[in-house]
């Protein structure tokens, strides 16, 4: 459920060709089509504008009440646009936005007005798996490199669920991108508000004293199964990310030293019944093993990830599948490792709705999937690993100042062996 409701916005064909594991995409013109209004909401040429306002990082709490003083002297962002289910109308409900920001973080509020607040719906979920079908959503997108292909996504439902995503070739998703971001909701006789924080360590974007960004602001309305935008994109012009308005104002902004370090242990013991004349059973299989993941932000445009010896026990598993081709079952990624930033590596070779995930040239479950080579024991026992450890990996990743996006992936697994 997380990406739907951008998706639900934008369709695109796309092919794409890739060499090896290292990779690059350029950056588009600048320049947007015309568009007559006949064929969508609004012309290339409507773009609307708002200024951040800089304020100091004590003016700020994130409760969602939005009591202080800095809203009423930051500019506002209005006359948002449907977009579904009457293209290029006015909203139903009004919704304003304001954008303040400090030396460490974006903030953003917004108020949905509400002629039914009874009808505010919000569903208490996961994160990442609120449904817009049955929730409210206020969301904002920002487009941080100011390329019009790429945004970081922020989402919440009345009752706080967050939803985050990373927008790439102006209308696919990364579903598995999370960040480190707050939010705080509150309701009231009006309607409902969000405050969030947006630490500016969660972004990417160029060094320059002043700064310009894309922005834009969504509404979904459950009951009316209404989604506004304050800079609408029709969804007949197959975009999104390049239809944004723009955020000016940002001065003097710095992306502060990014690292993360997880480290982690564990200790297992499985008890299972079992053959006793099997040289290779073991009644109590005791297991242990260490290993650590690293982020670190080399600049404000790219980025190192390292993981050593990680365990993926806690994902979940694969469906079960009869297969009966020649060709290979292809199962999503769910590994944290690999689906974080892995919009860069995505190749489709098939025409698809922009995901690609069915078709693609690089498929990272091949790293570290079962070995392929079996053994035949005759009517006799075998000892036999289910997968390929993997030592390590490592992930670069990132965007030059020309707008070349550059990703390279290595990973080194064991070499496994079975006793027969």
């Amino acid at each position: 459920m997380k990406s739907m409701w951008w998706r639900g916005a934008s369709m695109i064909w796309a092919m794409s060709l890739c060499v090896g594991q290292l990779t690059a995409q350029s950056e588009p013109s600048d320049e947007l089509d015309n568009v007559s209004d006949e064929r969508g909401c609004c012309s290339a040429t409507t773009v609307p504008v708002m200024d951040a306002l800089r304020v100091s990082s004590d003016e700020i709490e994130i409760d969602g009440l939005m009591s202080e003083g800095v809203w009423a002297r930051a500019p506002i962002a209005t006359d948002f646009v449907q977009m579904q289910p009457d293209e290029g109308k006015p909203a139903t409900e009004r919704t304003e936005a304001w954008v303040v920001y400090d030396e460490s973080a974006l903030y953003v509020a917004i108020r949905a007005h509400e002629s039914e607040p009874s009808e505010i719906r919000g569903q208490l979920t996961r994160r990442d798996d609120s449904n817009e079908l049955l929730s409210d959503q206020l969301a904002v997108g920002i487009d941080s490199y100011f390329d019009k292909r790429t945004a970081f996504i922020f989402m919440v439902n009345p009752v706080g669920v967050q939803t985050d995503l990373y927008m790439f070739d102006d209308v696919q998703d990364d579903i598995g991108w999370d960040a480190v971001w707050d939010v705080a909701t509150s309701r009231d006789e009006e309607g409902w508000t969000a405050e969030f924080r947006i630490p500016f360590s969660q972004l990417r974007f160029n060094k320059s004293e002043n700064q310009t960004w894309g922005i834009n602001f969504v509404r979904q309305i459950a009951r009316k199964g209404e989604m506004n935008m304050w800079a609408p994109a029709s969804m007949r012009e197959m975009a999104l990310v390049s239809r944004f308005g723009e955020l000016r104002g940002l001065r003097g902004i710095r992306t502060p030293g990014r690292v993360e370090l997880l480290s982690y242990s564990m200790a297992r013991l499985r008890r299972a019944p079992g053959d006793e004349v099997n040289p290779f059973y073991r009644r109590n299989d005791v297991f242990g093993t260490v290993g650590a993941d690293l982020k670190y932000g080399i600049t404000s445009d790219f980025t190192l990830d390292v993981t050593i010896n990680p365990d993926f026990g806690q994902i979940e598993a694969d469906p079960g599948v009869m297969n009966l081709t020649a060709l290979e079952s292809f199962f999503p990624e769910k590994r944290p490792f690999f689906t974080e930033g892995s919009s860069i590596f995505r190749f489709p070779i098939v025409p698809g709705d922009g995901g690609g995930r069915n078709e693609s040239i690089f498929y990272s479950r091949r790293i570290g999937r079962a070995p392929q080579r079996s053994a035949n024991p005759s009517g006799g026992y075998i000892d036999a690993s289910d997968r390929a450890t993997i030592l390590g990996a490592g992930k670069l990743s990132g965007k030059t100042e020309n707008g070349w996006s550059v990703g390279v992936l290595n990973a080194i697994t064991s070499s496994e062996y079975a006793q027969v």
